[in-house]
């Protein structure tokens, strides 16, 4: 899915999931992540397919999208600089609940299951700040799409 073949009246929302790590904490978790590329238009991950880890976009915007029973995708989401992506599947271990492709050439950094336990060892200072955002930006999402929230 590209950007330039959403219909200008696609409601896309920006992904809340953002960071702000700077100076020696984001060195620290760039030392321990792996730094991909992906070209516009580019699979980054399928829904459905094992979770591998989750992705801090350094440049460019993701498209996050699900494919329906008849095979049209259905854009969900923009993810830009500072934002994240597959969070739940990192924290979870369970499959991609959505695809995401590169709508822009993108630059991200990758954040294994592994990588996240080494950081839990080695600087539990860092990992507590992460996981209080990841919890507080999940919470903040499920407030604003659970059932409860107006639509």
């Amino acid at each position: 899915m590209l950007l330039d073949r959403l219909p200008l009246d696609s409601p896309l929302e920006h992904w809340l999931v953002t960071w702000s790590l700077v100076g020696e904490a984001f060195d620290t978790l760039r030392a321990f992540a792996d730094e991909v590329r992906f070209p516009a238009g580019e699979t980054i991950f399928r829904q459905s397919e094992p979770s591998d880890g989750m992705y801090l976009v350094l440049e460019g915007i993701a498209l996050i999208f699900k494919t329906d029973r008849s095979g049209d995708e259905h854009a969900l989401s923009l993810v830009t600089e500072g934002q994240s992506f597959g969070e739940l599947g990192l924290l979870t271990g369970q499959p991609r609940s959505a695809s995401v492709a590169a709508g822009l050439d993108v630059r991200l950094l990758k954040i294994t299951p592994d990588a996240l336990a080494r950081l839990e060892t080695e600087h539990p200072e860092l990992i507590m700040r992460i996981y209080k955002s990841l919890a507080q930006t999940l919470a903040e999402q499920w407030i604003r799409v659970g059932p409860w929230a107006t639509k």
